[in-house]
């Protein structure tokens, strides 16, 4: 299953994000995620203090229960969003 997970924080939590998605994107590399996630992109704008996760997953709940493992204390919603229009297996 696609799933988008979209994270916002605060500035008093940038070195935290920061820290996380540097561990993220090395296990992602290392292939180290737990079996069943597949991280396929991170996104991040730093001056909006925003960030994009797009994963390919077995399920939400697993998902959900490997971020609470990171002790994510930032906003965090996971979206299963609908494709409206696909183009050379990009979505927009």
């Amino acid at each position: 299953m696609k799933v988008v997970v979209i994270h916002e924080w605060d500035d008093n939590q940038k070195d935290a994000v920061t820290n996380f998605f540097n561990q993220l994107v090395n296990m992602a590399k290392d292939k180290k995620l737990p079996k069943g996630m597949k991280l396929e992109k991170v996104e991040i704008s730093h001056e909006n203090k925003t960030a994009i996760c797009e994963w390919d997953v077995d399920s939400m709940d697993m998902l959900m229960q490997a971020a609470k493992q990171f002790n994510i204390n930032w906003r965090i919603k996971a979206l299963t969003p609908q494709v409206l229009y696909e183009h050379k297996g990009r979505i927009f």
